[in-house]
């Protein structure tokens, strides 16, 4: 699974399948959410996704625009996904 970084034990993850409006998928062992990447959307939630972690997301997400719209059409090109680092 393509996971590009990492917001504490919540691994951020592009898909190479993935269709729809850009966007990431924030994972845990408790969550499985997708992100718009544009706005940071919550577009879809299975889980529990607790406040702390969604307000880690959100700011990371927005932090990091750039280089997951750059991973969003590099998945779509089919080429390697590039690790985002803090």
């Amino acid at each position: 699974m393509p996971t590009i970084a990492y917001i504490g034990k919540i691994q951020v993850r592009i898909y190479y399948d993935d269709h729809g409006i850009p966007h990431f998928h924030a994972v845990s062992p408790d969550f499985d959410c997708k992100f718009a990447i544009v706005d940071c959307s919550l577009i879809s939630s299975n889980g529990h996704l607790r406040g702390r972690d969604l307000t880690a997301i959100l700011a990371w997400g927005r932090k990091h625009r750039d280089a997951l719209d750059l991973n969003w059409k590099l998945a779509r090109d089919g080429k390697p996904l590039q690790d985002i680092k803090d």
